[in-house]
């Protein structure tokens, strides 16, 4: 039963990953603005950045499975689909993973990541751009060892157990809220770090 959800979120997911490329990487994105209606803010008018992010969550939970998009070595983007960690309050995300996978090699080549989320029910969408870090600290892995990263995935944990923190520095997205601009059909975008 959940394999076959997670292969129902894995599909949908593949559908929606041209999204996520065309934002993932800033020399092949377009750099359109959200423009909000006149006298007024983005913000003001679909609401407070808080309920904004509250949305985005539940986007995220409604998606589940979202894709990990890093870079090879060739410069060409890699996406599969991961089972991610919720976001934390500062919307840094984190992937469990054994320490010999691609997406390992491509972090320590380019740390630049995108995480995508679609959920289909709603027909929206998160992406989530940033930096991924490798931690392969004892204590932390301990604690952030979720049950169902048991033995059968990391019979040699904490050995065969590696974390990806995916700290994201904007996010963008097509929530049921806002559902792009109409003329350039562009995301809302939020900055999660000062610029």
């Amino acid at each position: 039963m959940a394999m076959r959800q997670f292969h129902r979120q894995a599909v949908s997911t593949i559908f929606g990953i041209w999204f996520a490329v065309a934002t993932c990487f800033p020399a092949i994105a377009s750099k359109a603005e959200v423009v909000a209606p006149a006298n007024t803010s983005l913000k003001t008018a679909l609401g407070s950045e808080e309920s904004l992010l509250s949305e985005i969550r539940q986007v995220m939970r409604d998606a589940g499975y979202p894709a990990l998009i890093t870079v090879d070595e060739r410069g060409q983007p890699r996406a599969r689909t991961v089972d991610a960690f919720a976001p934390d309050g500062s919307m840094t995300i984190w992937v469990a993973t054994r320490p010999n996978t691609r997406k390992v090699a491509q972090i320590q080549s380019n740390s630049a990541v995108t995480l995508y989320y679609f959920d289909a029910s709603s027909r929206s969408y998160v992406t989530l751009m940033g930096e991924a870090e490798l931690i392969d600290d004892e204590a932390t892995k301990k604690d952030k060892r979720r049950d169902r990263d048991g033995d059968r995935l990391y019979p040699d944990f904490p050995n065969d157990y590696l974390l990806i923190k995916v700290k994201p520095s904007y996010v963008e997205a097509l929530i049921p809220s806002y559902r792009g601009d109409p003329d350039t059909w562009a995301p809302i975008r939020i900055d999660l770090v000062d610029p």
